[in-house]
């Protein structure tokens, strides 16, 4: 019994302060509640005062013209009689803030796109045009584009278009970019050498908008004409049926036209030109003309295989000054001018009003190096105003993101030759003993300003 009744005196002494400790807590569950929820409620208060400073701290940081003209943007929108489109008026403001024709503002689907076709991956049919006394022209077709595949060219003039099996519209420049943008499938653009061609089946070509790797380059001599195709990787095709040879140029001469320095142009640069030297062709016609630029580490690359006199492993090729007078030099990627060219090699570059940045960086380098003179430029001279010069864009952007992507391209540097020469807003001209050429400034059936240099070449 004892066991028993020592057993039961265990049991109780073993549930009374249990008993105990759950009356206190009931008691404490109240007050516990209340320091948290004052404990949450002076976490919510804290946050909003550090927001707030920091909110105030930013918003009397700023300059106070910024903070006009928020509080202007704010009223605007909130109080004007009509509705207003934000992202309108936002597009307005950044033209404005952009402060040459040089820089731009890209938002971020723009900027993604221009990234995309720096590496040479475009989306489109790959024309550009112009108005020619109210008819639409092609400015220019980029080369393995769907327009390029499909046969137009540049200089043709668009005489009408059509979904497929469909009757041909006719219409402005705005129009036709209305109707291709609105294509998803086969589509037919009619075009031709003359405006006063009419839309008929030998003058239709069949095109598709879709994604292609853009080429920059062309290779042609007395005999071949070569160009980059391809989907997944473009290599050299022998095209010579469909674009026929340069068959006026002298069996020593092979001609390169570069279209851009953008995407893969150093490495098909680098490819022509060793099929130049496999042809046994040791001069060269560099062509330039509607050139506008692009990357200065293409020129870099680029350049390397031309300067005839350049003793250094890696030559300048460029200077660009910044506003603080600091300085970055550009340097070729190499110097290997001797492995495709001889001490008797003759070096000549085409070039027009159109031909600008480092397609004029190029031709400094080339001249400073001694590559070339003056006299191995030829220049398009118009016919209306008699001007015969390059661009003249002798300054150089940069781009600079922000955390949502989008983008500002602003000039930041002024560039020189690298002899300390400057051409921006001149240009290279007749006046500096370029040659000059009558011709118009789009090709048309035939190539009149190159038919002239060929000439003057004694080709």
């Amino acid at each position: 019994m004892q066991d028993n009744e020592k057993n039961k005196n265990a049991s109780a002494a073993g549930e009374a302060p249990a008993a105990d400790a759950a009356r206190a807590a009931e008691k404490a569950a109240p007050k516990k509640t209340k320091r948290r929820a004052l404990a949450v409620m002076l976490a919510v208060l804290i946050a909003a005062a550090v927001f707030a400073a920091g909110w105030l701290g930013s918003y009397f940081s700023l300059d106070p013209r910024l903070r006009t003209l928020s509080w202007m943007l704010d009223t605007l929108e909130d109080n004007y009689y009509q509705e207003v489109d934000p992202d309108e008026l936002y597009s307005e403001l950044y033209d404005a803030v952009v402060p040459d024709r040089f820089s731009y503002f890209y938002t971020a689907s723009e900027y993604e796109q221009l990234l995309a076709e720096s590496e040479g991956r475009s989306e489109g049919v790959g024309i550009t045009i112009t108005s020619d006394g109210g008819h639409i022209r092609l400015y220019s077709v980029a080369e393995n584009s769907p327009a390029c595949l499909a046969g137009l060219r540049e200089g043709m003039y668009i005489l009408g278009w059509a979904e497929e099996g469909g009757a041909y519209q006719t219409g402005s420049s705005s129009d036709l970019i209305e109707f291709i943008d609105g294509q998803d499938g086969n589509f037919v653009i009619c075009a031709g050498y003359s405006s006063e061609e009419v839309p008929a089946e030998s003058n239709a070509y069949t095109v598709q908008k879709s994604a292609y790797l853009a080429a920059y380059c062309v290779y042609r001599d007395s005999e071949v004409t070569y160009a980059f195709r391809g989907e997944e990787e473009t290599s050299l095709t022998d095209v010579t049926q469909t674009e026929g040879a340069l068959t006026a140029l002298d069996e020593d001469t092979a001609y390169i036209r570069l279209d851009a320095f953008d995407g893969n142009c150093a490495e098909e640069f680098a490819a022509c030109l060793s099929l130049m030297k496999e042809r046994g062709r040791t001069n060269l016609i560099i062509d330039l003309r509607g050139n506008g630029g692009g990357y200065m580490s293409d020129l870099q690359a680029i350049s390397s295989h031309l300067l005839r006199g350049a003793s250094e492993d890696d030559p300048v090729v460029a200077r660009a000054v910044f506003r603080d007078g600091s300085e970055v030099v550009y340097r070729a990627a190499g110097n290997d001018y001797s492995a495709y060219f001889t001490d008797e090699s003759r070096i000549t570059v085409l070039a027009d009003e159109n031909s600008a940045s480092a397609s004029e960086c190029l031709i400094g380098a080339l001249i400073d190096h001694g590559t070339i003179g003056y006299e191995d430029i030829y220049l398009r001279r118009d016919a209306d105003t008699g001007v015969c010069r390059t661009y003249g864009k002798g300054v150089m952007q940069s781009t600079f993101s922000s955390l949502s992507g989008d983008a500002f391209r602003l000039t930041v540097a002024e560039i020189f030759w690298p002899n300390g020469n400057s051409i921006h807003g001149t240009g290279v001209t007749a006046e500096d003993g370029a040659n000059p050429v009558d011709a118009p400034l789009l090709c048309g059936e035939t190539d009149v300003f190159l038919e002239q240099v060929i000439e003057a070449l004694g080709g």
